[in-house]
């Protein structure tokens, strides 16, 4: 859909300053970093279009500065904004030895801090490669103070469609509680179980709440 026929509450960039950009699809984050489309089309073709030739986070990770530049509609300022959130997130997911271990758990210590704040439950999922390094991310469920659904289907089709070899759960306890529930507990055996059959290791599920997390261990 152009981006002239959205509502404007339901923009890229007004979604992801109302739900946080984890809601947004790979389109949606590129339409936001773009700005702006070409002559004769908006922004959410002209990241379409980026999106037919690198049509994920990898393929993206590994373009040239002169394969952007030259992109049709891109020029230099947008390739540059596009370099530059690329090598944001290589700095994000850096060498595990310096960083003292795998890249996950990097974004695991900004969402305690992050997800403190929250007033409802929600649950979001982190897709790694064989080394931890995380390949995407996405809110998985949305919720009130009593619970979040989780689609595991969902979830599966997922994390096969990025390519992840692992996944790691987190979610939040709006009561400020990190303590891991008899539903959560229950919650990681059965996604571990489906994840298993599709040859993905759950790495962990973490609790948040009170600026620290917990790790749900299962007997």
């Amino acid at each position: 859909m152009s981006l002239s026929n959205l509502p404007a509450s339901e923009r890229p960039r007004e979604r992801l300053l109302r739900m946080g950009s984890a809601s947004l699809s790979l389109q949606e984050l590129l339409a936001v970093l773009l700005r702006t489309g070409r002559k004769g089309s908006d922004v959410m073709s002209l990241a379409a279009n980026l999106l037919r030739d690198y049509p994920d986070e990898r393929a993206l990770a590994r373009v040239t500065p002169a394969e952007l530049c030259s992109f049709p509609g891109l020029g230099e300022a947008k390739a540059a904004a596009l370099l530059a959130a690329i090598e944001l997130g290589h700095r994000l997911n850096g060498d595990p030895k310096k960083n003292g271990g795998p890249a996950w758990q990097g974004i695991l210590l900004t969402l305690e801090k992050r997800m403190t704040p929250e007033e409802r439950e929600f649950i979001l999922a982190l897709f790694t490669d064989r080394e931890g390094h995380v390949l995407g991310s996405e809110k998985i469920s949305f919720g009130g103070l009593d619970g979040a659904f989780l689609d595991a289907p969902y979830l599966c089709r997922r994390a096969v469609r990025v390519g992840a070899a692992g996944l790691v759960l987190i979610h939040n306890h709006p009561d400020g509680n990190p303590e891991p529930s008899e539903e959560d507990r229950s919650l990681t055996v059965a996604v571990a179980r489906q994840l298993k059959l599709l040859g993905i290791e759950l790495i962990g599920h973490f609790v948040v709440a009170g600026g620290t997390s917990r790790s749900v261990t299962v007997h």
